[in-house]
């Protein structure tokens, strides 16, 4: 489109003149020196403009006139011939490093290969650009296939940390042999919605620990983040740093293999830290920086200059944008548990002189009852003189640094260090009684199968079942309720009206839907009890046979017990 606008600027000053106006601004235009999109003239001719205007007047699609024409033949390739287009194909995927004209020359050796005209140099470079066979996109592995990417953005602080390290650039004193010079290289972690380094440091030694410890501090300074995005480098991919990030709730994810960019965001900090600071680092005309100073100079960088400058991307300083978000939404975790669940652990067994062996180390357990067991042993890195152990999960205290001991003396006083096992007392036999389960159940069967009578089982049984049956499902010769008076007068009416309460409607609406009750519908039809009851049993009977009749579902309760309700409030009502 950048074509059409400078065409269309063109034409437009000339399309709606006089022949005397148009001819002063044709001779203007001609004179004048142009940025032309795409070309590497910078004049127009008059052959050239009075062809875009004659393209515009015989035009019917003002959106596509004066546009860019792809060429007809494009993706063709007529100078080359489908054997030469193998050739160059397999030439080039063989060794990236050889050029149009090497493989031009390739050609013109093969007779066979050579049938038609000889291709051009710039055929053979479109050609092989068509398929992503160029040299440059070859050495950079992205030949063929480009990798689309979305880029993304954290809603939130502390939603998103990224965590890499940059190639060594500076050097700084040993500290080992200050009359020599060592690699550093920065660690740093940066939040993804502020663009606010979290920590940041220069390291002489990359591993696990460091990681874990600048890690850490940023946790304990700023609070837990839900996400860590890290890189497949050896010192993050540790088991240590995966189990202290899932104990505080922090969910690790990696990258893709051979996938910096993937991480665009800190790469480009990195490429700001580098220009921006390590550049004037190197001219500020001191020749040799201690590690200590390096970083002191990169904490003033970054609090001074990076946080509090606008970022681009962001349009707010990162410190401002970072520190809006409050302080109760985000996660905590105290000093001391930190502490903890961020030391190196590892399961070890205990030997059977109460020992477990760390780093070539041996270690005297606090505890005689973990003698055999396996246990998991947490240590400090820096500090070999404190480890401390667990077993399923419950804290034992600190093992002790053990060296073999000949001296009886001394090996007693290690001995007091250890709790010793507990000695199991067992009572004088007078005060306890026997054990006497199997005897008691050997005299609860022969009791049984004395007085066990089938028949008389059976028969009572039967005679129970038809009590209930003659309780619950007779029917009275009318199912209107009987008056007061009428009942007073009757005393087994009164005494079949007393003996029907809440277990018996329950029982009888269950014989009547024919199915078993649920708990949740008893408690309907108990609060149904509660709320309007008593209710009279033929009554009952009579409400939910007309229902059955209606074809009512029985697989709900609930519209029945609504059902006796409202027809037991016209009732009261008439």
């Amino acid at each position: 489109m950048q074509k059409k606008e400078f065409r269309m600027n063109l034409v437009n000053r000339i399309k709606d003149a006089t022949p005397k106006d148009r001819a002063r601004i044709v001779r203007e235009i001609l004179q004048t020196s142009y940025e032309i999109p795409f070309s590497k003239k910078t004049s127009i001719g008059k052959t050239t403009l009075y062809r875009y205007l004659g393209e515009l007047r015989g035009t019917t699609d003002w959106g596509m006139v004066l546009a860019g024409k792809a060429r007809i033949d494009r993706g063709k390739f007529p100078s080359l011939s489908e054997g030469q287009k193998s050739a160059l194909l397999k030439w080039r995927t063989e060794n990236p490093c050889r050029t149009r004209e090497d493989l031009r020359d390739e050609l013109m050796s093969h007779e066979e290969l050579c049938e038609g005209s000889v291709p051009s140099v710039s055929s053979i470079g479109r050609f092989l650009k068509s398929y992503g066979l160029t040299r440059a996109a070859m050495r950079h592995g992205s030949a063929v296939r480009v990798k689309i990417r979305m880029a993304f953005e954290a809603e939130y602080a502390q939603q998103i940390w990224m965590a890499d390290t940059k190639g060594p650039n500076i050097y700084v004193i040993d500290p080992n042999a200050p009359e020599n010079d060592v690699l550093a290289k920065p660690i740093v972690l940066l939040d993804d919605h502020s663009r606010f380094l979290v920590a940041v440091l220069y390291v002489i030694v990359e591993n696990e620990a460091v990681i874990m410890a600048l890690f850490r501090r940023a946790v304990l300074l700023y609070g837990i983040p839900e996400i860590l995005y890290i890189d497949r480098g050896s010192p993050y991919m540790g088991k240590s740093l995966k189990r202290a990030a899932s104990l505080i709730g922090c969910n690790l994810i990696h990258t893709m293999p051979s996938d910096p960019a993937a991480k665009g965001k800190i790469e480009r900090i990195m490429e700001t830290i580098h220009t921006r600071f390590e550049h004037e680092m190197l001219t500020s005309g001191k020749n040799r920086f201690s590690l200590e100073e390096y970083n002191q100079y990169l904490a003033a960088y970054v609090s001074q200059d990076y946080h509090r400058e606008v970022h681009s991307s962001t349009h707010q300083p990162p410190e401002e944008r970072f520190m809006a978000h409050p302080a109760h939404l985000r996660r905590w975790v105290s000093k001391d548990s930190l502490a903890m669940i961020f030391l190196p652990c590892t399961p070890v067994k205990v030997t059977k002189t109460g020992l477990v062996r760390v780093n070539l180390r041996k270690y005297l357990v606090p505890d005689a009852a973990l003698t055999g067991k396996k246990v998991i042993i947490r240590y400090e890195y820096n500090d070999s003189r404190r480890v401390y152990l667990w077993y399923e999960d419950k804290y034992y205290g600190e093992a002790f640094l053990f060296t073999e001991e000949n001296d009886l003396m001394n090996r007693e006083k290690l001995r007091e260090r250890v709790k010793p096992v507990p000695e199991i007392v067992i009572p004088n036999m007078d005060q306890v009684p026997a054990y006497g389960r199997l005897e008691r159940q050997l005299a609860k069967y022969r009791e049984e199968v004395a007085s066990f009578d089938l028949n008389t089982q059976l028969s009572n049984v039967r005679g129970k079942k038809g009590e209930v049956r003659a309780a619950l499902l007779t029917k009275e010769s009318k199912n209107e309720p009987m008056s007061e008076n009428k009942a007073e007068s009757k005393p087994e009416n009164k005494r079949a009206a007393e003996a029907f309460d809440v277990d018996a409607f329950i029982y009888l609406m269950a014989k009547l839907l024919r199915r078993k009750f649920a708990p949740s519908e008893r408690l309907q039809a108990h609060s149904l009890w509660k709320a309007i009851g008593p209710l009279d049993e033929a009554w009952v009977r009579a409400t939910v046979g007309r229902l059955l009749g209606e074809e009512k579902p029985t697989d709900n309760i609930s519209g029945y017990l609504e059902e006796i309700r409202l027809c037991l409030l016209m009732k009261q009502m008439n």
